[in-house]
């Protein structure tokens, strides 16, 4: 494999790193570097193997026997790096979801991280005050340490987040890891957050960046890297960084894979005739959206988290009130206040939430199943429990016993048991929050060919995925919300992996 020299300016060095789930190698063998005092951006879609290769870094995954690690020149065993390790080495990270407990204030917060002061056993509340407020002013973080964290807006949870990662340590020895810190943000907080850590890149701070803002590579980043199924595929300095680059080198060259057969028979089906229209709607994260899906129609729903996606099929599911604006079905113009009123008009929504907003983890799969339809069914046991068998087969549902309980079943055999429950409903339009998002790729194709038969059938689906490939290869047109908008439709010849990534990223 040759030398491993580590250059005085390097931060971090990684050679050879894999990263295995059970016999199954998920990164291959990647080698990279990070400066002193320089931001690396770690691109790649969905599955690329960016959150494996940050997780190996900060220990949640184990790295392979032939991996080796420098930091700050010295040699790293990779078996030390485990979350406690990675942290007292000096790598730190901030998560989309900022960690902060709400009934806590900021200062109890950050004192779990830096330790509580005390003189004879009782806590100095001053003197904790007066540490957190050093601690956010290094930052340049204008929060309250007495501010209840639940207080907080999301831009001040992400601000609050970066301080405490980084208290206690010196940024001219450690390596910050930003895990999707920015998606959940507006440009605002996000710039203001990316500029506080570009402050302390000048003072000698190396970062790891994961973001899907394409923008934001480019005014913050001094180099990119992109991962493409475990492989590193391109590595960019500032200079030669181009978002179409970057594009093309995610997705490789198999973008232009469009599912003609699929679209064929929705395409002649006039506007006039459509299930659904939505017309100036509005509503939480919405701020304008106006769209049709037509009878048999599949419908796709993208946009970076924060921009409306989730948000405005929530507002058709009925779990969110529309401001403004109008939703009909079939030619009925619908008030849908509740799930309810979405449910009685026909429209039944799958949420990305299996557990919270989805199935009973306690009830069995057979339960779980009938739940909407238990006055339907009254005493006709025999028939609900044919109708459930008959969905179990038909989804490849496992284990087939219609005993166990949901809460036991992995995710993809929850979200193909509540999927189960609306077809039995005979639904009119379909809306699917992400169904597929951490299921595996059976249970996808399986998932996807279900709403296959049912758009064939004349049921109008509304899909929002994550994954640009899917959308282009199974949906007839696809719409990309940006700043709660429906700003840009793609259909026909221009529905591809990188026309998609391009509107929901550039």
């Amino acid at each position: 494999m040759g030398s491993f020299l580590m250059p005085a300016e390097q931060r971090l060095a990684v050679s050879d790193l894999t990263v295995s789930y059970g016999q199954h190698e998920v990164v291959h063998g990647i080698s990279f570097d990070v400066d002193r005092g320089r931001m690396v951006a770690l691109l790649g879609a969905n599955g690329s193997g960016k959150s494996t290769t940050v997780k190996a870094l900060t220990g949640v995954n184990a790295m392979g026997p032939r991996t080796r690690v420098r930091f700050n020149g010295t040699p790293v065993k990779p078996a030390s790096l485990t979350t406690t390790g990675s942290r007292r080495l000096g790598i730190r990270v901030v998560h989309q979801e900022a960690p902060l407990i709400s009934n806590m204030t900021v200062a109890e917060m950050a004192a779990l991280h830096m330790g509580f002061p005390h003189a004879g056993g009782v806590v100095r509340h001053g003197e904790l005050k007066r540490q957190t407020a050093q601690m956010l002013a290094d930052f340049d973080v204008d929060v309250d340490p007495d501010a209840y964290c639940g207080e907080l807006t999301t831009g001040e949870r992400a601000l609050v987040s970066l301080a405490i990662s980084m208290a206690g340590i010196d940024p001219d020895r450690a390596l910050l890891i930003l895990d999707e810190a920015t998606a959940a943000l507006s440009t605002t907080d996000a710039k203001r957050l990316l500029d506080r850590v570009r402050n302390a890149v000048e003072r000698g701070l190396s970062v790891v960046m994961v973001t899907h803002r394409l923008p934001e590579v480019r005014e913050y980043c001094d180099r990119t890297l992109v991962l493409r199924d475990g492989d590193l595929v391109s590595a960019l300095e500032r200079e030669s960084f181009s978002e179409s680059a970057v594009i093309h080198a995610m997705v490789g060259d198999e973008e232009q894979r469009v599912a003609a057969d699929a679209r064929q028979a929705s395409a002649t089906v006039p506007e006039r005739s459509a299930a659904l229209i939505a017309t100036g709607l509005q509503g939480q994260g919405v701020t304008s959206a106006s769209f049709h899906v037509r009878p048999g129609e599949i419908l796709g729903v993208t946009g970076r988290a924060g921009e409306g996606a989730s948000e405005l099929l929530r507002i058709i599911g009925g779990l969110e009130p529309a401001t403004r604006g109008s939703v009909s079905v079939r030619g009925r113009e619908l008030r849908l206040r509740t799930p309810r009123d979405a449910v009685s008009a026909g429209i039944f929504y799958l949420s990305p939430d299996r557990l919270s907003e989805g199935g009973v983890p306690t009830m069995t799969v057979h339960d779980n199943i009938v739940l909407p339809m238990v006055e339907r069914y009254g005493l006709a046991r025999r028939k609900a429990a044919a109708d459930v068998a008959a969905m179990m087969d038909k989804l490849s549902i496992r284990p087939k016993d219609a005993r166990t309980p949901f809460g036991s079943l992995s995710g993809g055999n929850q979200q193909k048991v509540l999927l189960a429950r609306w077809l039995l409903l005979q639904p009119t339009v379909l809306v699917l929050d992400d169904p597929t998002a951490g299921v595996d790729p059976n249970t996808r194709e399986i998932m996807f060919a279900i709403l296959h038969e049912l758009a064939a059938a004349g049921v109008s689906v509304l899909l929002r995925s994550t994954e640009p490939e899917h959308l282009a290869r199974f949906c007839d047109r696809v719409i990309v919300m940006q700043g709660g908008r429906d700003a840009v439709q793609l259909q026909g010849a221009e529905l591809t992996t990188e026309e998609i990534s391009r509107a929901t990223y550039a």
